[in-house]
């Protein structure tokens, strides 16, 4: 009998964007697509962490529910700390959500992505307090500081790996559902180009 091939669904940055991750999650659930593991970047890792708890509808209502008053609660200023917001509230937020405290426990193998401030290089986060996690990928830099796990100050996923298919290939995905929001970012152009005129005969 053949083996199972293994879903992986690799979740990209994408700032607000990233919300939209939710509605791609409900529609795969409703087309019976479940995932078997999950890697996520910046609000990608987020949301699939959200998922991988089983707290995907409890982000959804929040995020419909949010106003700029809610957003704003959020920010901690803090120019002492290496960026504007030092994040402590947003990691309270996080672990107000009832997220899998540690990202080991998901029901589905979760991993985030963020980037080591020193070296430059990819870090990998399967383990260890998930809403710390979650604050290290999404800490985009000169915005929200640096949040050190172990000896490594973290930040930003999206700077290495915007779209984690390589994480999801290492958990043993053999297909991979990849998700990027910012396809045309850099190919959209500043300033758009008028239409041809059309000189009357």
């Amino acid at each position: 009998m053949a083996k199972a091939r293994r879903v992986g669904l690799a979740l990209g940055s994408g700032a607000a964007r990233g919300w939209s991750h939710i509605g791609l999650l409900e529609v795969l659930d409703e087309a019976g697509i479940k995932a078997d593991v999950i890697g996520g970047t910046s609000m990608g890792a987020l949301v699939g962490a959200a998922y991988a708890s089983g707290r995907l509808a409890a982000l959804k209502e929040w995020a419909l529910a949010a106003d700029w008053r809610t957003v704003t609660a959020m920010v901690d200023i803090n120019l002492t700390a290496g960026g504007l917001v030092e994040g402590a509230r947003i990691v309270r937020w996080l672990e107000a959500l009832e997220l899998v405290a540690d990202i080991e426990e998901t029901a589905i193998p979760f991993g985030a992505v963020a980037t080591d401030l020193t070296t430059g290089r990819e870090v990998w986060l399967r383990s260890g307090a998930t809403a710390t996690a979650l604050r290290a990928s999404i800490g985009m830099p000169g915005i929200f500081s640096p949040v050190l796990v172990g000896d490594q100050w973290l930040v930003d996923g999206g700077l290495v790996n915007p779209i984690p298919v390589s994480l999801c290939r290492a958990m043993g995905a053999d297909i991979i559902i990849a998700v990027n929001l910012n396809e045309d970012v850099l190919s959209r152009p500043l300033v758009e180009e008028p239409l041809p005129s059309v000189d009357a005969p």
